[in-house]
């Protein structure tokens, strides 16, 4: 017989059993929810049987209090009661299935009228009708028994219909639960016995060449495969096993050698790939680490097992995607510098990759090199440099002090003179002013000596003097603050990250602190018309113009002119600073740049200004030219961009003073 003709017997009989037992169940358990609702119902009668007691009793011991004391105010409380026990009667009578129980039931309600009447009549009997009274009171007696009667018929019948159908309910639950169990077993073992003749005739000729087909055999032994207790298929298919048999021995031992050749090819990559000085990762098109050599593993201080099978991103941050995937350019690249993971001592890496093509599928192959001491030493280099331009603005603050300290004085000196004929005024009108206070139209002699005072001590001079004095020397105090607060940004030292500079305002700061060093001898020509903002660091920036107009001055002897000039170019602000100086020769401005050169005498100059200028401009991503005749002065151009953004975003550094 053939596999599908099993399979068709196979799921016939199963589906027939599964239909008999599902049917079997579902009128066993329908049975078991019919009996378990009316068992709930029973319940919900008896809980308002029991309910109908308590407004029994409640009613009756309001009917005693009626009777016994005659007070006719609570008759309608008992009617209100009567209207609730016979609704609360209704509802049971519709739930009652016997006649018996319904007949019950209208006793019940009849005697509550009846009740009703006779104590809706003592509101009209007369206290002095005693014996009417009495005789009214016999009769609710008489009634109200066969009420209590009744009542108990009705609740040892509702209790005795309850305890049947708990017992129903318990019986029909065990016929249930008895029947699943034995459905269940008898489906269990037609399922073994199916199990067992497909394990016969299908599992075990298939067992039989699945174990013969993994025995161990010598090169010149043949196993036979052919199964004849099977289905035909199995039959078939042991057949074309035993055919197919010899062609995959050849194909076997022909295998073996290929896999021989793969395993010193192995080798040998291994070998090669632990002696390179570089961490080496191979990642296939998902970024997943599949070989790494000994290098990688100090690198990422992490045994092999660890990082084998691990996203790459898991240590290069750079090398995925926003949103995590690994990112196939950026591996791409040539020598980029990137960081490993956070957590990391020695973070500072530089990595390269290519595209490599192994048995078909893409792979990367990625090297990694540790750059931590070259990032420690530019760290180095970068103080330094920073230290030496400090150095360089504190010599220039120093050259500039003794010129600043005379700008503070003469203000200073005018200030304080002021202050003094302001305290020779002061008495004066302090007497005056006592004179005054005194009523002058009752002391004529008072009157007289204020009017001799204020000739005398000529205060009409005085008080036209006061207000001249007070602006000059709130003039003089404000050049003082102005002169000690551009001194102080001029020391101070940049913040991180940049910010928006006006440059014209920049260069009045700077006119300002060299005004003593140019005052003397220099005339300054002034054309700022710039008007817009760069991004930079505004002390750098100072420090630059500050040695601009130093080295001009220095080369103005006796009298001279200094042209500054400042306007828009483009995208770009030209500032122009223009001497009529000795120059500079053509020999020698071809190294005004180079650090540590300079013509001046020893003792003058540490010959890194102007170096430091260029460093400065450049870190603005700027430039600056020259030009210069012997005896004709100097011109010097600064460009500096408008708009540059990724100044905005990252710390300027000054580049190298010293190669």
């Amino acid at each position: 017989m053939k596999i599908s003709n099993y399979n068709l017997l196979l799921a016939i009989s199963t589906l027939l059993s599964g239909v008999v037992i599902f049917a079997s169940l579902w009128h066993q358990y329908q049975k078991v929810e019919q009996i378990s609702r009316i068992h709930y119902q029973s319940r919900l009668l008896v809980q308002t049987i029991e309910h109908v007691f308590t407004m029994s009793q409640l009613w009756l011991t309001t009917q005693d209090l009626l009777f016994s004391g005659r007070q006719t105010y609570l008759a309608k409380g008992i009617n209100e009661q009567s209207a609730q026990l016979r609704q609360t009667l209704m509802s049971v009578k519709g739930k009652l299935a016997n006649k018996d129980g319904n007949d019950l039931v209208l006793k019940l309600i009849v005697a509550t009228e009846r009740n009703d009447v006779i104590v809706n009549l003592f509101s009209q009997i007369s206290r002095r009708k005693n014996t009417y009274w009495q005789a009214r009171i016999a009769d609710s007696d008489q009634i109200t028994t066969m009420y209590v009667s009744n009542l108990e018929q009705l609740s040892a019948q509702v209790m005795r219909d309850n305890l049947f159908w708990s017992e129903r309910a318990k019986r029909a639950k065990s016929n249930f639960t008895t029947l699943s169990f034995l459905v269940v077993s008898l489906y269990l073992c037609f399922i073994l016995c199916t199990v067992s003749f497909f394990s016969k005739y299908i599992v075990k000729p298939i067992e039989n060449i699945t174990a013969l087909a993994l025995q161990r055999t010598s090169a010149g032994a043949s196993v036979e495969f052919i199964q004849t207790r099977a289905a035909t298929e199995i039959i078939a298919l042991s057949i074309a096993i035993q055919q197919f048999t010899q062609h995959i021995t050849i194909e076997k031992q022909r295998a073996e050698q290929e896999r021989c050749n793969v395993i010193r090819a192995n080798d040998k990559a291994n070998i090669i790939m632990d002696t390179i000085p570089c961490s080496v990762l191979l990642v296939d098109e998902q970024g997943l680490i599949k070989e790494c050599n000994i290098e990688t593993e100090k690198l990422l201080l992490r045994d092999k097992t660890h990082i084998i099978d691990k996203p790459v991103a898991n240590f290069v941050p750079a090398l995925a995607t926003l949103d995590g995937q690994f990112d196939k350019e950026i591996a791409l690249k040539n020598m980029e510098e990137s960081l490993l993971a956070p957590g990391f001592e020695n973070p500072h890496i530089e990595f390269t990759g290519r595209k490599i093509v192994i048995m078909g599928a893409v792979n990367y192959l990625i090297t990694l090199n540790d750059i931590n001491e070259r990032k420690h030493s530019q760290k180095a280099l970068s103080s330094l440099n920073e230290q030496l331009i400090q150095a360089e603005k504190l010599a220039s603050i120093g050259q500039l002090s003794a010129g600043i300290a005379h700008e503070i004085n003469n203000p200073v000196g005018y200030i304080r003179s002021n202050l003094d004929v302001l305290n020779d005024y002061f008495k004066p009108l302090l007497a005056y002013i006592a004179l005054t206070n005194v009523d002058l139209t009752k002391n004529s002699a008072n009157k007289k000596a204020a009017q001799e005072l204020y000739q005398q001590e000529d205060l009409d001079f005085i008080l036209k003097d006061i207000e001249p004095l007070i602006a000059s020397t709130l003039e003089g105090a404000a050049r003082v603050s102005k002169i000690i607060t551009d001194l102080g940004n001029y020391a101070h030292i940049d913040e991180k990250l940049p910010e928006a500079i006006a440059i014209d305002e920049l260069i009045e700061k700077s006119l300002t602190l060299v005004a003593n060093e140019l005052k003397y001898k220099v005339e300054i020509s002034k054309d700022l018309a710039a008007n817009v903002n760069v991004i930079g660091f505004p002390q750098k920036l100072l420090q630059v113009f500050i040695n601009i107009l130093v080295n001009a001055s220095h080369a103005i002897e006796t009298k001279g002119c200094i042209c500054i000039s400042s306007h828009v170019v483009q995208q770009e602000i030209n500032v122009r600073f223009e001497d009529d100086g000795a120059g500079i020769s053509q020999e020698n401005l071809k190294n005004i740049f180079d650090p540590f050169f300079t013509t001046k005498p020893v003792g003058k100059g540490t010959g890194l200004g102007l170096h430091i200028v260029r460093s400065i401009i450049e870190d603005h991503h700027g430039r600056i030219e020259v030009s210069s005749k012997v005896g004709q002065g100097s011109q010097f151009d600064i460009f500096l961009p408008i708009h540059y953004d990724e100044l905005s975003a990252r710390k300027l550094s000054v580049k190298q003073l010293i190669s």
